[in-house]
Formats: C-alpha cells, sequence, structure tokens
C-alpha cells in the first residue's frame, strides 16, 4: 500500500492506464458486437504491446502505435480479400495495409532504438541515477502544472459606508428665477429693444407719422405699442427729448 502511493509509482499507472485507452479507441472493431469479441479484441492488442517490453512511457506509447497500426494493416488486408470488394477498392485497401504495415514496423524500430539506449544507460550507475533524476523533475513539473489551480479565496464585500442624509433643498429666490428663466417678451417690447426711435416716432405721434421713413408695422402691433404699459416700451419715450 505505501509502494502504490510513491508519485512516480502513481504516474506511470496512470500513464499506462491512458496509453491502454487510447490503443482500443484506435483498434478495427472487433469481428461483432459481443461484449466477449470487444473483450477478446482488447486483450490480444494489450498482449501484443505487452510482448515488447516496454518500460518507460515513452516506449509504452510507441509500443501501442505499432500494434495499433498492424491492427489496421490486418483490417485493410481483411477488406481487400472480401469478394463483394470493388477491384479499385481493393487495390486502395492493399496500398493502404503496405502503408500501416511500414508505420508499425518503424514504431518497432524506435522502440528497440530507445530500449537499447536505456539498457547501455542502465549499466552505468551514475547515468541511470542521472536518467531517474531528470524523469522525476520533468514528470514531477508537468504534473505541477497539469494540476488544478486553487480557488482563489472569496472576495471581502467592502464595508458599508453610512447612510447620508439627503441634502436640504435650497429654495431659489424668485429674482434668481426670473433671472434664470425670463419670462417671454411681447410684440411691442421686441419692436421697442430693436426699433427704439421707431417706437418713440410712433407713440409720440399717438400712430405711424405721416412721415415715417421706415416701413409702418402692422395695425396691431402700432396698437400695442401705443397702449402697453412696459418698462421697456416706456423707456423709448425719452428717446430724441
Amino acid at each position: 500500500m505505501t509502494q502504490m502511493q510513491d508519485p512516480a509509482i502513481r504516474r506511470a499507472a496512470l500513464t499506462y492506464r491512458h496509453i491502454y485507452f487510447t490503443l482500443t479507441a484506435c483498434l478495427p472493431p472487433p469481428r461483432d458486437d459481443s461484449p466477449e469479441a470487444l473483450h477478446e479484441r482488447n486483450e490480444a492488442a494489450v498482449a501484443a504491446a505487452a510482448s515488447l517490453c516496454p518500460v518507460t512511457a515513452a516506449e509504452a506509447i510507441l509500443a501501442a502505435q505499432s500494434v495499433a497500426a498492424a491492427a489496421h494493416a490486418q483490417e485493410c488486408l481483411r477488406a481487400a480479400n472480401d469478394p463483394a470488394m470493388p477491384l479499385v477498392m481493393a487495390l486502395k485497401c492493399t496500398a493502404q495495409a503496405a502503408s500501416m504495415m511500414r508505420q508499425s514496423h518503424s514504431a518497432i524500430r524506435s522502440l528497440q532504438q530507445m530500449q537499447a539506449i536505456r539498457i547501455k544507460r542502465d549499466s552505468d550507475e551514475t547515468a541511470a541515477a542521472a536518467a531517474a533524476m531528470a524523469e522525476h523533475i520533468a514528470a514531477s513539473s508537468m504534473t505541477t502544472r497539469l494540476s488544478p489551480p486553487a480557488a482563489p479565496e472569496p472576495a471581502q464585500a467592502p464595508p458599508l459606508e453610512p447612510e447620508q442624509p439627503p441634502a436640504p433643498e435650497i429654495a431659489m429666490p424668485k429674482a434668481a428665477m426670473q433671472t434664470a428663466e425670463p419670462a417671454p417678451r411681447s410684440d411691442a417690447e421686441l419692436y421697442a429693444i430693436l426699433h427704439p426711435r421707431r417706437a418713440a416716432l410712433i407713440r409720440r405721434h399717438g400712430g405711424v407719422p405721416p412721415d415715417a421713413t421706415f416701413g409702418p408695422p402692422d395695425e396691431e402691433l402700432v396698437r400695442a405699442l401705443l397702449e402697453s404699459r412696459s418698462p421697456v416700451v416706456l423707456a423709448v419715450d425719452s428717446e430724441d427729448k
């Protein structure tokens, strides 16, 4: 039980389990849909990979690749020999089988080269110890990277500030209100502002003078100028006096 808690052994077990599921997922379908056929297919693939004697995770990956490629090569050969297969498709299946066989043999050669290097290295205690330390450091570092990050601590809500009493409404003086929003001017006031001399002549003569040199306003505006008691209009009475 203590041995299985060792991180290196635990990582190796997880790695081989992952390779097993990857290998079985890459295999051609079994002979039928029965659970027995599926189990036999998986057992045969695992036995073939184990017969290549992989020791490290990298060697196990190469062994699985070789077995999967060889299984697909056999499946392509089976399809090529099917009497119902058209000749063109049979030739394609044969070519695909040859390609998968080459990939399987290439994986085996890479595996054998890797194993030869490992065996030679393991014969030297110093080199073996250095390799084991390098593997341990690499695996530990990558495992740390794969570990889920620690959950961040919940942010504390800022302390509630005491509610401030609403600011008292300041009453605006009437004079300021009138300054901010002036009352609209009447037509008579506007005319007196724009034409103070003309408004003065009209008020002085009680109407438009007969010798006026300006265009006379309409009768309604003349009447408003004469009847207005607005300070603006009354101010023109001092014009030319």
